[in-house]
């Protein structure tokens, strides 16, 4: 603060002294503080600085009524004001290092104000030591060095590297963990994502969205050269993959559930009796009443789920086209050779006879790893007591709990082939 008035003070000396000395009117000279006031109020609209001849204060934007002293700011604006101050107190040409630019100030305003800072100091080089890896993506000119260590006299570092098909922000958010990487279908927030991390919480769990991006990012990373030591792996949902495509994508580490969806998980017998249990009922007639239930619904769409099923099967047939075929010749008998082998009626009864089997010999277990219906365990809540959607939350809430080693331990069966990575402890 001090600096910034000497500096009001000096500048307004010499604009003194250029008025004395000129017969034309001299537009005011820009002080430092002046520079502070105007970024200042760039990053806070609604309000504005009221700089007195020795004294600072804020004031909300037109209310004059309002006014209140710079000691009474709030810590944002305090810590705003501090720092637009202190870059323009560093020397000239010099190294401005900001260890955690990103600390009380909200996220919408990290990025802007610290590029305004940087405009008003072209001189000078900016270091920003982060652990915020959506502050540091977000500055996408900048060269990016990760920090993997330190043994008390020397620092292990790299640049950040760039992979081909994946977002410079998850790579980062990537080499700032420990864990071995797991990326998963769904979104941030959602209960699905929610029971995986719960599950899997030896791990970094990435949600996805798509399990077509899940395998983007597994295959990105797994055949990156500088990331070739990295442990990663994605867990997709079962849907109507076939064998062969399980088997296929199991190679680039990517497994697949033991049930239809992710969803699904909500509703296997073990999950169904703790959550009975929980609630203070018979767990025998609850799981009853949902298996009843699920082979009503699926008999109810008997013929939708065949024809999904079967559709999913063709398309991973056609996937399989040969793509080193030539000329119009190749092409044309690569397709027949592709078509040829594509037999509907069959597929369609052999997943006919998956269907009726599941209900007709009353296997749950199968029913869940065919039965594709987001909207399962949403409906299966009533059977429980519960209001519609309300299992989900339940099941997350008691795998957070004391009862989350035993929600882990029913679980971890029906995470496939992954279930022998995954180590039940404590959250």
């Amino acid at each position: 603060m001090v600096y910034l008035f000497s500096d009001k003070v000096e500048v307004n000396s010499k604009y003194i002294d250029l008025v004395k000395l000129s017969d034309e009117r001299i537009e005011p000279l820009t002080t430092k503080l002046d520079k502070v006031k105007c970024i200042w109020e760039k990053t806070l609209p609604h309000r504005e600085l009221v700089l007195g001849g020795l004294t600072i204060q804020t004031r909300v934007r037109g209310n004059n009524d309002s006014v209140y002293n710079s000691s009474e700011m709030s810590d944002g604006e305090r810590v705003i004001f501090y720092l637009i101050g202190q870059c323009l107190a560093a020397p000239e040409n010099g190294i401005i290092i900001i260890d955690e630019p990103e600390i009380h100030l909200h996220k919408s305003v990290q990025v802007p104000l610290w590029k305004d800072i940087e405009k008003l100091r072209p001189d000078c080089l900016f270091v920003y030591m982060t652990h915020d890896t959506d502050f540091a993506a977000a500055l996408h000119e900048a060269k990016k060095i990760w920090l993997k260590g330190y043994d008390g006299s020397c620092w292990d570092w790299e640049d950040v590297p760039d992979v081909d098909g994946l977002p410079e922000s998850l790579l980062i958010e990537i080499l700032g963990s420990r864990k071995p990487i797991v990326f998963v279908e769904g979104e941030n927030g959602s209960y699905d994502v929610s029971l995986y991390r719960a599950v899997l919480n030896n791990y970094l769990v990435i949600p996805s969205g798509s399990c077509s991006q899940v395998i983007q990012n597994v295959k990105a990373l797994r055949t990156s050269e500088q990331l070739h030591y990295m442990e990663v792996f994605g867990i997709i949902d079962r849907d109507r993959r076939v064998d062969g495509e399980i088997q296929s994508l199991l190679e680039y580490g990517i497994y697949t559930l033991s049930v239809a969806e992710v969803e699904n998980l909500f509703c296997v017998p073990e999950v169904i009796t703790l959550v009975s249990k929980r609630l203070v009922r018979n767990p025998d007639e609850d799981l009853q009443s949902v298996k009843d239930f699920v082979f009503r619904a699926i008999s109810s769409e008997l013929d939708t789920q065949i024809s999904l099923r079967v559709a999913g099967e063709i398309k991973f047939m056609l996937n399989c086209f040969d793509e080193k075929a030539k000329g119009i010749d190749g092409l044309s008998n690569a397709l027949n050779l592709l078509t040829s082998k594509i037999n509907v009626k069959e597929l369609y009864n052999e997943s006919t006879s998956l269907f009726k089997n599941a209900v007709e010999k009353r296997d749950y277990l199968l029913a869940l790893k065919i039965y594709n219906r987001k909207s399962l365990s949403s409906q299966v809540s009533k059977h429980l007591g519960l209001a519609n959607g309300q299992l989900a939350e339940l099941v997350v809430r008691m795998v957070h709990n004391e009862s989350g080693e035993s929600m882990r331990k029913a679980l971890r069966p029906y995470f496939g082939e992954f279930s022998s990575k995954i180590v039940i402890q404590n959250a």
